[in-house]
């Protein structure tokens, strides 16, 4: 009697595993009441600030491992992270002005990058190369993009043109940012090839341009040339610029990742996480809408952002479903109240798993209840 038992209880804990993961695809990765925001990913580790020790501090989650792990502990600021293999870069603070630090996962070694006594701030990471916007100058000067070979410890200028130059990012050879050169409001994006020492301009018409990100030969930015902001983006190949996203009111902080383009989408009742697949102009939504969402990253299927509906921002998570990856899915909207969710294709639908799973249980319940 005692083998039945053992396999029908184990029958029960599959079926009930089976309900709870169906359609699992948004899970969430803090917890801490204090708040946390401005998360990056690579592979399988996230990274975020975090405010839960009075002061800002970088975090890290292992997505396959659930384990948590605290990267600084200085009791000064430590803000706006970036991951790429192995090393993470941010802003730091300890200094009394923003310098650019580092640390590595393997070694579990901090490193400093930058000891100049203005500031560093927005900082990117590709394969051996750091960027960031430098004031080396007065704070009245106007900031340049610099960039660092972990592998060298060499500092190198990318663009040290008059006016300002902000936000870049970096993929490959190439480094992308935007620019106000030659203009009185509002800035360019602009690109500079590492390898051949060839900058180049992106966009060309005078509308905004602002905070640009690169994933293979497609750059994406938010752009204001239809009087509000919306995303767009250009084909560094072929030189084709197009539009991924417009709205009633604005489309902001856009990240890339192959052909997925998320971005922060203020269009609704509540800042909302969007995605479009660039291959076959599909536009899904990632949040609920329930409450704030902002500034999200992505790496292969894994979309994280801060999110705000449990109060204070927390980091969340969301598995894009294969059939969004596809590139055989129907072009078109998938827009509701809820993200996007993939129906099985084949197997039990979770009402029918919930029932079985009570039905098993009270056979099991009546058994063991027999035999005592």
């Amino acid at each position: 009697m005692n083998q039945y038992k053992l396999v029908l209880f184990s029958l029960l804990l599959c079926i009930f595993f089976s309900v709870s993961t169906q359609g699992s695809y948004e899970f969430r990765i803090t917890i801490d009441p204090s708040g946390a925001g401005r998360p990056d990913i690579y592979e399988n580790i996230v990274v975020w600030q975090d405010h839960r020790n009075g002061n800002i501090d970088i975090y890290g989650y292992d997505l396959t491992t659930g384990e948590e792990f605290q990267i600084t502990t200085d009791e000064h600021d430590q803000e706006n992270p970036a991951i790429y293999g192995d090393i993470i870069v941010w802003e730091d603070n300890r200094n009394g002005n923003w310098d650019i630090y580092g640390y590595n996962l393997s070694t579990r070694e901090e490193f400093q990058i930058t000891e100049h006594p203005h500031l560093q701030v927005n900082v990117a990471i590709y394969g051996d190369i750091v960027a960031w916007v430098d004031w080396s100058g007065d704070l009245s000067d106007c900031s340049d993009i610099y960039g660092y070979n972990l592998s060298t410890g060499e500092i190198f200028p990318i663009c040290t043109e008059k006016d300002d130059q902000g936000f870049p990012d970096i993929w490959g050879d190439i480094v992308v940012w935007e620019d106000s050169r030659f203009r009185l409001f509002g800035s360019y994006i602009y690109g500079y090839n590492l390898l051949t020492g060839e900058e180049f301009r992106i966009t060309q018409d005078w509308e905004n341009h602002g905070k640009p990100v690169i994933h293979g030969d497609i750059v994406v930015w938010q752009d204001e040339r239809n009087g509000t902001w919306d995303v767009y983006g250009c084909n560094l190949t072929t030189g084709e610029e197009f539009e991924v996203i417009s709205g009633e009111l604005m489309q902001v902080h856009p990240a890339i990742y192959g052909d997925i383009v998320v971005w922060t989408d203020m269009s609704k009742e509540k800042d909302c996480i969007y995605g479009r697949n660039l291959s076959t102009s599909t536009i899904f939504k990632v949040t609920t809408g329930l409450d704030n969402a902002d500034l999200p990253a992505i790496y292969e299927d894994t979309i994280v952002w801060m999110d705000f509906r449990n109060g204070n921002g927390n980091i969340y998570g969301y598995h894009i479903p294969p059939s969004l990856l596809s590139s055989e899915v129907k072009p078109g909207v998938i827009e509701s109240d809820v993200p996007f969710k993939e129906e099985p294709e084949n197997g039990t639908c979770a009402g029918t798993s919930f029932l079985v799973c009570i039905i098993l249980g009270g056979i099991l319940f009546s058994m063991i209840r027999n035999d005592s």
